[in-house]
């Protein structure tokens, strides 16, 4: 009996670690929010975002964040992908590396087509981050900008100017 409660305990604990493990799910792209994120739908009719593991694409206002939502579309929409899902972000977004009908890494060729950072400080990859280097190399989509901003120095920065207009807005009153 204390075998039972101690194996069922054990058992309880490691369940959840277990359903994180890496799992792959087929689903079609019915969505491409921006270049690193999009919404596809499983054979069980479930909606699953997703945002793509170990790069970081432009945000749709910086330069290049259009281009990047534009080429990721070009590349998935409406198309069968594959996830290799390790995880869920804090917006409970699935975090995954996708792959196309002919099993091309689709994160990896972002970054390739310099239209998305190696996210290196998550990144177990080395990939990546060769990928990235020989687009600024080739000097290969932003990386034809001078000095292209990473996409989360451009969120700290935009919440930083949110929060001094509201202090300044709050000011006036």
């Amino acid at each position: 009996m204390k075998n039972i409660r101690t194996f069922i305990s054990i058992f309880l604990i490691l369940l959840p670690l277990w359903a994180q493990a890496q799992r792959e799910v087929k689903c079609r792209v019915v969505r491409v929010s921006d270049g690193d994120s999009l919404t596809c739908l499983a054979r069980n009719n479930k909606q699953i975002k997703v945002r793509l593991l170990d790069i970081d694409a432009p945000e749709r206002r910086q330069p290049f964040g259009n281009k990047a939502r534009q080429q990721l579309a070009q590349l998935i929409f409406k198309r069968e992908i594959t996830l290799r899902i390790s995880g869920y972000d804090r917006y409970n977004r699935t975090l995954a590396t996708v792959f196309n009908e002919k099993n091309e890494n689709i994160n990896l060729k972002m970054v390739q087509l310099g239209l998305a950072w190696a996210y290196n400080q998550y990144s177990e990859n080395p990939e990546y981050g060769k990928a990235e280097a020989l687009a600024k190399k080739r000097k290969i989509g932003l990386w034809r900008e001078t000095n292209p901003i990473e996409p989360s120095r451009y969120r700290r920065e935009l919440y930083k100017r949110n929060i001094q207009n509201k202090k300044q807005r709050t000011e006036k009153n």
